[in-house]
């Protein structure tokens, strides 16, 4: 298979591309395993005209998009990128039915893993009753009684602890085997948020909503909880082509890495990209290519 440009990942970054360039009389496949990164949430929020949209709905409305605007969407995991030996083609991005997709160009947008803490009970309600990001839901959990868990992450989840404060009525929490520094107890003091210096066993669901907090001593109920997640971008495509990188993440260039004609954009190189973030950095990345290869026909 031959195409203009093939992008790996149909999140929200990857669909954003995908439309984009399609619109551009590119011809473009998506290569997209099902797997975006919230498809744990119920909910989606500081979207322009959706908020509370189910993210997984949202998507499905994009890939529909995409295909009228004659793109193909390949319902596969790509297992290697290579440079093609094909003419006209830098790149080859081998699916794990055996097939390969040969283009000059390839956009990687394959996001972000969330390694939470190592809390019984605390996947099963990622998404729906445990979060991550204030600024997705702290709104919803405004005036509650919020626990937050540590473990993970230990800078992200002391500043989201902080900044849950504007939320909240009251926030709680629980180190979990963080340290917490003296001048972030401090604050912690200064803002009002108790700690419970005690291992977290188990996290539960509460009849209605909330959640339960069990320690060994304690059983704790609150209407909301959250907890900082390590990041660790699905880059391993990137990595193995020979891309650049700083300080743990692939280092870009208006969405260009440092190997001609592969691109990445979204949660794959920026953590703390949102929905909407992440639609329009695939968006801006979507013009990077059509503009780069518009360039490369020009005499």
């Amino acid at each position: 298979m031959r195409t203009d440009v093939t992008i790996i990942g149909g999140g929200f970054a990857g669909t954003a591309a995908a439309i984009t360039l399609a619109r551009a009389n590119r011809s473009v496949v998506l290569v997209d395993d099902g797997k975006p990164r919230n498809r744990f949430s119920e909910h989606a929020h500081g979207i322009l005209g959706w908020d509370s949209v189910n993210p997984i709905e949202l998507l499905r409305r994009g890939h529909a998009e995409f295909e009228s605007f004659g793109g193909t969407i390949v319902q596969n995991p790509a297992e290697t990128l290579k440079e093609s030996r094909r003419d006209g083609c830098r790149w080859s991005v081998s699916l794990a039915d055996g097939r390969d997709i040969d283009s000059p160009h390839v956009l990687v947008a394959t996001g972000i893993t969330d390694v939470l803490p190592a809390v019984h009970g605390l996947p099963e309600l990622w998404g729906s009753r445990v979060f991550h990001c204030p600024y997705c839901h702290g709104y919803e959990v405004k005036g509650t009684n919020l626990a937050v868990i540590g473990g993970e992450n230990p800078g992200f989840t002391f500043n989201i602890t902080k900044l849950l404060t504007k939320w909240a009525d009251a926030v709680t929490f629980f180190p979990n085997g963080l340290e917490l520094p003296s001048q972030e107890c401090a604050l912690f003091q200064a803002l009002g948020i108790a700690i419970v210096d005690e291992q977290v066993l188990e996290v539960g669901p509460v009849e209605g909503g909330g959640v339960v907090v069990r320690t060994r001593n304690l059983q704790l109920p609150f209407e909301s909880c959250f907890t900082g997640p390590r990041f660790e971008p699905n880059d391993e495509l990137l990595r193995g082509a020979g891309c650049d990188v700083v300080d743990g993440w692939v280092r870009t260039e208006r969405g260009l890495t440092s190997q001609p004609g592969l691109w990445a954009a979204g949660n794959v190189i920026s953590s703390p990209d949102q929905v909407s973030q992440a639609t329009g950095a695939g968006a801006a990345v979507g013009i990077a290519i059509d503009q780069a290869l518009f360039a490369e026909t020009l005499p």
